[in-house]
């Protein structure tokens, strides 16, 4: 799964990242079971810091999303 985001965009990044992560379930991208890139994958991946990502991911398993 290959996220995109727009770092000097008005949205958070955690939230985008959280959004596109949503699409991909959305729409079959991400299959339900499969795993996601670790935190600090992820974050080299984006090019930013792996609490961002923790926190998208975080927000994903208070949705009930991720476990």
């Amino acid at each position: 799964m290959l996220l995109s985001i727009e770092p000097d965009g008005p949205v958070p990044i955690y939230q985008q990242i959280r959004d596109r992560i949503v699409e991909a379930i959305a729409t079959g991208e991400a299959a339900v079971g499969s795993g996601l890139p670790s935190t600090r994958q992820l974050a080299v991946d984006l090019g930013i810091n792996f609490h961002t990502v923790n926190k998208a991911y975080d927000q994903l398993r208070q949705e009930g999303l991720l476990r």
